[in-house]
């Protein structure tokens, strides 16, 4: 997605260009108040502007397991994409490290709420999800480089279009995005050791190593402590094995740095810099393309 489809987007997404849909409760994007030009734009890139689904927990998870047989997908054309998205010149593969990780681990389970979150246990499921949904919204998103792998709705929103991406050849990262990545790793795992999440975040925007906007880089870094590779002071995560929500959820009351904050979340909340990187969990994952420092 160019620049030039992104500029269509961010004009038909904006909520002034909406309508609520009382009846499915959504609301639903004007495509009339864009030019002809811009409409064939979005046309030629197969983009749906409203791509309405009635969303319920079961349905997604079959759907997530069905997805699990597709050949296109596997960690290498996952971490590939998400190495570009970390060097910036492909954002939209942020979300699918996380996703792809929950898919495969995916199995039917009963909606269970937490004791004191209105989400399933198990996969994140909120309940404010069941019902009609606009993914169109979700995916673009997902290019502007947000990370919607916290739910079972957005991991099924993100690989029913990545898996379509794919089509057309893996993501590949350039040179460039290589070297940033390998940077990052190094800057987190050379962290000072009482550095907290948020004063990485400062410094890491300070840098300007990773382009964009803030919300990348926390994308980023919440994708890698969700399968392990940044360690956190609460769970022990791991592409090897499912943690249940519930457990992630949990781990925010234990931590100082969340209560009051609705943007800090497990597990990149339970970071220090003490804790650096897991390089086995990194180089399992990423090892292709990780660098020895000099």
């Amino acid at each position: 997605m160019d620049k030039k489809c992104m500029r269509v987007l961010k004009k038909l997404y904006l909520h002034t260009n909406g309508d609520y849909d009382r009846a499915r409760e959504v609301m639903i994007y004007q495509t009339d108040t864009l030019t002809a030009a811009e409409q064939e734009l979005l046309t030629a890139q197969g983009w749906v502007a409203n791509d309405l689904e009635l969303i319920h927990h079961d349905d997604i998870l079959q759907q997530l397991i069905a997805i699990q047989q597709n050949e296109r997908l596997s960690w290498s054309t996952i971490t590939q994409a998400f190495i570009a998205s970390v060097g910036g010149s492909y954002p939209r593969g942020i979300s699918t490290l996380a996703s792809y990780h929950m898919m495969i681990h995916s199995q039917m389970h009963a909606y269970e709420e937490t004791e004191q979150f209105l989400a399933c246990r198990v996969c994140g499921f909120s309940h404010s999800d069941e019902g009609w949904k606009n993914l169109s919204i979700i995916r673009y998103a997902l290019y502007q480089g947000y990370d919607y792998s916290g739910t079972s709705v957005g991991a099924y929103a993100d690989l029913t279009e990545f898996v379509t991406l794919l089509e057309q050849g893996p993501i590949k990262p350039t040179p460039e995005d290589i070297r940033t990545f390998n940077q990052l790793l190094y800057m987190l795992d050379q962290a000072d050791a009482e550095e907290s999440p948020g004063k990485f975040e400062k410094r890491l925007t300070a840098e300007k190593l990773v382009k964009g906007h803030a919300g990348i880089r926390r994308s980023i870094l919440q994708a890698l402590s969700r399968v392990g590779v940044l360690p956190n002071q609460v769970l022990s995560l791991s592409t090897d094995h499912w943690t249940n929500n519930e457990h992630i959820l949990n781990g925010e009351l234990q931590l100082n740095n969340t209560k009051g904050r609705s943007d800090m979340q497990m597990p990149w909340a339970g970071w220090q810099g003490k804790l650096g990187v897991d390089w086995d969990k990194a180089h399992k994952l990423f090892g292709h393309v990780i660098q020895v420092k000099d």
